[in-house]
């Protein structure tokens, strides 16, 4: 009979059925693929570094969750500009998105990290350290269910917050990480039993409680009522011995069924960055579909570690020496590799760095809404893994089923083996296939992770001071020019004026129906019917003409005299105040004036006027219609 992983949840900690505690925390993803080899040893080194400083037995779980499309529309009606277009035009613009979105089968990773803080054999319930005959005990009371838990006081309460408080402090600064939300420790709880076919129901008020007792001595201890916990995954799972190992999960929102598998032995040599080693990332995300993963890890600390692999040495240079007296062959291929295994590991413990080692299980969970769709999947799955074995055991799935869940350590130790801080770090539970903008309008999918909405918000780097330009990099015809008419499309309906440079042309924004009477096409020639088209006092702001027209002028002029500079500045300054809104009406101010070197200028000017693209730039007929004498 399995037992429930949990009897108690405060905040982020979770207490297990022995009394054993950890917290919980949501550990920020890395849009990996697309870094340089370089970065991506940066964040194996991360990883690897945090399991140095980790100092404690630790689960990461690798979770997918369905995109959250129902928030498209809510989380972006607001950004709309009312001043420069209609409100109902950007969210209808907004609902077609939500519509195209719901229809997608995209996920997203997320990674929650627990940590024990506990030590092996503590409980939190005040009992400290408890023998070997006191957990078998203990072990064999909650198999007949006549175990009697013990309250949780209010002290030993405080005690693990402050033990998950140092471990906060001492993690964040290598991992980006915070608590986890009870909303998320509930949301991971639930989701198993509708896995692969949809997302679960979540209460609103839920809140793991318990009972308060007061006790004679006058302190407070809490009764958990664990059924608060267990409603979350009591859904009925049957393993049916004439099909392969998987398990029908029957919920309330339908039935899920679903395989879980565990990692055989890794590779001796595993190049990185490479799908080999990137076993916690790579795989999963390659497949299409929502895979979920969970690594067990118990910390073995250097001297431990040390003790442990010269006992192995012994063990495999006895096992050598006797194939080499007790054979006319000599040793076998098998003992000889293992003799040198034992050793390379011993001198990789006794470096410089003195690195734990962790003794971990990795298991991967399929879910499908039918029987053949999950076979399809777990062959997929298994066929990415290649040379790594994915074994598929019978009678434990219920037991990796609860695996699953968030929980404090582990109690399938079948398939656990040894591995190096390196091996974990190389397996990058933390790196996503994540494109584009946290907010912003969606312009397309990622080429992996299943297609992933990309979504892209223009004004994000004048928010936070970054650059604006943006690279749009591909082969002929890959959608380059089609994804900046997007953006462009989506900051319109948003009421930002738009400039488009065509220069093919091939954009053909003036034919799209929506955006019929708002685009203004310019062609730059010298034509003369775009004179005046790109005139500063035309089309600058008005807090900004004087100074646009009077630099224009005066930068077409080749090294003008001062007098021809003011008389410039001056006839632009008149044309301002009498409200002219073209260069035309400054030139014919120029040529108009008594003083000589306004006339000079005038001249010059007008000369410039009437040649090739510098047609562009000088109007001759004021917004109101009329024509400018010359």
């Amino acid at each position: 009979m399995i037992r429930f992983p949990l009897r108690y949840v405060s905040g982020n900690i979770l207490i297990g059925p022995s009394g054993e505690a950890a917290a919980v925390y949501r550990i920020e993803t890395t849009a990996y693929p697309y870094l340089p080899a370089g970065d991506k040893q940066a964040v194996a080194a991360r990883l690897v570094r945090f399991a140095h400083v980790v100092a404690a037995d630790f689960s990461i779980w690798r979770v997918q969750r369905t995109y959250p499309s129902e928030r498209y529309v809510t989380d972006l009606e607001a950004a709309v500009d009312e001043r420069h277009t209609d409100p109902d035009s950007w969210r209808r613009f907004l609902q077609d998105h939500q519509d195209r979105l719901s229809a997608s089968p995209s996920h997203l990773p997320e990674v929650y990290l627990a940590v024990t803080l506990t030590a092996q054999g503590e409980s939190v319930l005040g009992q400290g350290v408890i023998s070997s005959f006191d957990r078998a005990r203990r072990r064999l009371e909650q198999l007949f269910r006549v175990d009697q838990p013990r309250p949780i006081s209010g002290k030993d309460l405080a005690k693990l917050a402050e033990t998950e408080r140092r471990t906060f402090d001492r993690l964040g600064g290598v991992l980006g990480l915070r608590r986890a939300k009870t909303s998320e420790i509930e949301w991971l709880l639930r989701r198993g039993a509708t896995r692969g076919v949809t997302e679960p129901e979540l209460d609103g008020n839920w809140q793991p409680d318990a009972l308060v007792v007061e006790t004679p001595d006058g302190s407070t201890t809490y009764e958990p009522l664990e059924h608060d916990l267990i409603r979350c995954a009591n859904e009925p799972m049957t393993e049916d011995p004439a099909e392969p190992a998987s398990l029908v999960v029957e919920s309330e929102q339908g039935t899920s069924y679903q395989a879980f598998t565990s990692l055989g032995t890794l590779a001796a040599e595993a190049v990185f960055p490479s799908e080999q080693a990137e076993l916690l990332f790579a795989p999963a995300e390659a497949v299409g579909f929502p895979v979920d993963a969970v690594i067990h890890a118990r910390w073995i600390g250097n001297r431990d570690a040390l003790a442990q692999v010269r006992k192995r040495i012994l063990d495999v240079e006895h096992a050598y020496r006797e194939q080499e007296k007790g054979s006319i062959a000599g040793p076998g291929l098998v003992a000889s590799e293992d003799r040198e295994l034992a050793r390379e590991y011993e001198a990789i413990l006794q470096g410089t760095s003195h690195p734990p080692m962790l003794q971990a299980s990795i298991s991967f969970a399929v879910g499908a809404p039918g029987r053949p769709e999950l076979e399809r999947r777990v062959d997929a799955l298994t066929e990415r893994f290649g040379d790594v074995p994915l074994h598929r055991p019978r009678g434990l799935q219920h037991q990796l089923f609860f695996e699953h869940l968030s929980r404090v350590g582990s109690e399938v130790v079948d398939y656990e083996q040894q591995m190096t801080v390196e091996q974990f770090g190389a397996m990058v539970p933390v790196a996503s296939t994540d494109l584009g903008s946290d907010t912003g309008t969606y312009i397309g999918v990622s080429p992996a992770g299943g297609g992933r909405p990309v979504r892209y918000d223009p004004t994000e780097a004048s928010r936070t001071s970054r650059a604006s330009a943006v690279l749009l990099a591909g082969t002929l015809g890959s959608g380059k020019t089609l994804t900046a008419q997007a953006i462009a499309y989506g900051a319109e309906r948003r009421g930002s004026l738009v400039v488009d440079f065509d220069p093919k042309p091939d954009h053909a924004l003036d034919r799209v129906p929506e955006l019929a009477g708002q685009v203004e096409i310019l062609e730059l020639s010298g034509d003369e019917a775009s004179r005046g088209r790109l005139d500063p006092l035309a089309i600058g702001l008005p807090e900004l003409r004087e100074e646009l027209a009077s630099s224009y002028l005066l930068e077409l002029l080749p090294d003008p005299p001062p007098a021809w500079e003011n008389q410039v500045q001056r006839a632009v300054r008149d044309a301002i105040r009498a409200n002219e809104r073209n260069l035309g009406a400054v030139v014919a101010r120029l040529k108009a004036s008594d003083d000589t070197a306004a006339n000079e200028v005038g001249d010059a000017l007008e000369v410039i006027s009437d040649f090739g693209l510098a047609r562009l730039g000088f109007a001759t007929v004021d917004p109101s219609g009329e024509e400018v004498d010359r």
